[in-house]
């Protein structure tokens, strides 16, 4: 079986995009990473529905990170993100979930577990939680490529 195309995929709002590159500068430090903004010549000419659908399915990544706050899983693109993400939860248990609480006052979605730990942004920030994602992707088979 060939190991995933990336090791981190994120998923987040557009509101969020300055937090989402965040993560993606200090992720790509080393691993493979999924952004949208920075993917823009494997997305052009495509159909939107299966691309944005792709990254997130557990044969093209080993974890996936949500950047949550509401109205996530409601737009029109994160609605597509949320499917490909809860169905991959169903097969792996949730295992390769990363589900990162930006604000204390979004309620999380009906179908995360209420036993499921989730990252609280607000509390730990960007250094704690890039460091616990390169943690669960070493945990899921990934290696860390060292900088130059």
């Amino acid at each position: 079986m060939k190991p995933p195309k990336w090791d981190v995929s994120i998923s987040f709002l557009t509101v969020d995009e300055k937090i989402a590159a965040g993560f993606y500068r200090y992720l790509g430090e080393g691993l493979q990473v999924f952004f949208y903004p920075r993917r823009q010549e494997d997305l052009a000419g495509t159909n939107g529905l299966e691309t944005m659908r792709t990254p997130f399915l557990a044969e093209n990544s080993r974890v996936v990170v949500v950047l949550y706050r509401l109205p996530w899983g409601q737009t029109p693109w994160t609605a597509v993100e949320e499917i490909a993400i809860r169905d991959r939860c169903l097969v792996d248990r949730f295992e390769s979930l990363f589900f990162v609480m930006l604000d204390k006052d979004s309620t999380p979605p009906v179908w995360l577990p209420s036993t499921y730990v989730r990252f609280n942004y607000a509390d730990f920030g960007l250094e704690e939680a890039v460091g616990a994602i390169k943690r669960r992707v070493q945990e899921r088979g990934g290696t860390l490529s060292p900088l130059s």
